[in-house]
């Protein structure tokens, strides 16, 4: 066997050496978990403008929210800060779903009953799954925070 050392062997070894594997802190992950979330619900969120019948204004609202959720999902992969957008944007849309549900938006067009079919246990299904990523999001500021090595007190 040889130990002769060639050009090819040798850019290689020394590639090897120098690569390093990094692991992203257990903060990061939680976060992008949380932005694969998000980006989960905004798929769901287009489901239900397709599959249930919205109005102009309802359906035109919808939409935005998809919009600004990726956009929230998207900068949330990288900054965890952006985790307080994606909060107030969760919990923005867990209102307005649980509205929905109850068919607000309806009454001013003289079709109340319509929120009481399939559609309102849709929007009270999204409206929970909602609240639940507000809670997580809370939860990965808390976790990235924490991680920083950042102390926060709470003003009392």
């Amino acid at each position: 066997m040889s130990t002769h050392v060639t050009a090819a062997t040798w850019s290689t070894a020394r590639i090897v050496s120098t690569t390093r594997v990094t692991r992203l802190p257990r903060a990061m992950v939680f976060v992008r978990l949380l932005a694969v979330f998000a980006a989960l619900m905004s798929v769901l969120h287009l489901w239900l403008l397709l599959l249930f019948p919205h109005g102009l204004w309802v359906g035109t609202l919808l939409g935005i929210m998809v919009l600004i959720c990726l956009k929230c999902a998207h900068r949330a992969w990288n900054h965890p800060v952006a985790l307080t957008q994606l909060l107030v944007m969760s919990a923005l849309m867990a209102i307005t779903h649980t509205f929905m549900a109850l068919g607000v938006h309806e009454h001013h067009h003289g079709a109340g009953d319509v929120a009481a079919g399939s559609g309102a246990a849709a929007m009270l299904g999204v409206a929970a799954a909602e609240l639940v990523l507000v809670m997580l999001c809370s939860l990965g500021l808390r976790i990235s925070r924490a991680s920083n090595g950042r102390t926060y007190r709470s003003p009392r």
